[in-house]
């Protein structure tokens, strides 16, 4: 595939128009969503170009990936502001000591035992902030808490030191309609905010290019957004 020019101030400008449009037919305001954009396979000079031009939160789906392009985006941002760094894709537990170098907050956490093995690299002193990732589909190969344990794992990874709980992510079944798993993801948050009182589950990550729309209509307070933003993925 051919490296298209792609105008990322332009882009972001329309996708920042579009989320604003949405939230404001959802009855809500346009800053209560957070637009993270996910920059996978695109490379850290496109990734710098778009904080410059204004975007603040930048999501990868892969360690290895991470690893080969934060440090350059990082050496092309100098004297810039750099933008927060997440971990959108499934992690390994094997590799959460180089995620919690590389990334500032951890949007993928789909198990008690992942949260223990960031725990432990995360220096005394120090907390790292997660979502604890939800799947709502039949599928059994994919990532995430199923709802009928959702409770019990969260209320571990409360107790877990240095790991701090901000909310919850979902990527919405393959095939299956959106609106019915965001709107069942956002009760869970509800269910869990009446549980848990003494924490604030204040973000939820549900959306991306072809369904944001509808995950704002039902609560949405992070949208992720890759293809729509950065254009078509680049092969590697």
């Amino acid at each position: 595939m051919l490296n298209v020019p792609v105008d990322l101030a332009s882009n972001l400008m329309r996708v920042t128009d579009e989320i604003a449009e949405a939230a404001v037919r959802a009855g809500r305001k346009p800053d209560e969503i957070t637009l993270v954009g996910v920059s996978k396979t695109q490379p850290a000079e496109t990734l710098a170009d778009a904080v410059r031009a204004g975007l603040r939160h930048l999501g990868e789906n892969r360690v290895q990936e991470a690893d080969e392009k934060f440090p350059r985006v990082r050496e092309l941002l100098e004297g810039v502001e750099p933008p927060v760094f997440h971990m959108v894709g499934h992690l390994q537990t094997n590799k959460a000591g180089a995620a919690v170098e590389l990334f500032d907050r951890i949007d993928s956490v789909d198990s008690l035992k992942l949260a223990q093995a960031l725990a432990r690299r995360v220096p005394m002193g120090e907390e790292l902030p997660i979502l604890v990732e939800v799947y709502v589909g039949d599928d059994a190969s994919r990532p995430g808490v199923r709802v009928s344990g959702l409770i019990d794992v969260v209320g571990a990874i409360l107790e877990v030191p240095r790991i701090r709980v901000l909310g919850l992510m979902t990527v919405a079944p393959l095939g299956g309609n959106s609106r019915d798993a965001f709107t069942q993801v956002r009760k869970q948050k509800e269910i869990l905010s009446a549980t848990f009182p003494a924490v604030h589950f204040r973000v939820l990550s549900m959306g991306m290019s072809d369904d944001y729309r509808e995950a704002i209509s039902e609560g949405s307070t992070e949208v992720r957004i890759g293809t729509a933003l950065f254009g078509p993925r680049n092969l590697r």
